[in-house]
């Protein structure tokens, strides 16, 4: 029954949190003060309204820290893109889905002509799941690993 609500259940029913958007051409330094400001993990690029990209911590990470890049370049140069994105008339079990087979954390929702609606995280994934499953969830055992201890030798 439960795993029914997974493949019925709509992103649109999911409490989602306020997306994050700035244009296309918009300065890294720019978009790296706001995803700041906003306590956002990623932004969502525009152009004329559609999602055109998606700009990710973990895209500055590889593609800004790790090559001493230019903050003063476009973000349109360390966005990823093409994005993949989901209608938020698709089902919680297709972005599972999706998130699962790319290993993303933030999936863009667009509408049919490809404009931004918001945002679906992981965590409202996760989020979904708990309350599904809360006896499964509380009684988790945790597995812990043994400490090891050094002389300092």
């Amino acid at each position: 029954m439960r795993e029914q609500e997974i493949q019925t259940k709509r992103i649109r029913h999911l409490p989602l949190d306020q997306a994050t958007y700035i244009e296309s051409g918009t300065l890294l330094t720019e978009v790296v003060d706001l995803m700041r400001k906003e306590h956002a993990s990623c932004v969502l690029i525009c152009k004329e309204k559609r999602c055109i990209g998606i700009f990710t911590e973990r895209d500055y990470l590889t593609k800004v820290l790790s090559t001493a890049a230019d903050r003063k370049r476009p973000v349109d140069e360390f966005m990823s893109s093409p994005v993949k994105t989901l209608s938020p008339d698709d089902t919680v079990g297709q972005a599972i889905s999706i998130m699962n087979q790319f290993g993303f954390r933030n999936v863009p929702l667009v509408d049919a002509k490809g404009k931004c609606t918001g945002l679906l995280q992981i965590r409202n994934i996760i989020q979904f799941l708990a309350e599904l499953y809360p006896e499964e969830i509380l009684n988790v055992q945790l597995r812990r690993e043994p400490f090891e201890q050094t002389d300092g030798a």
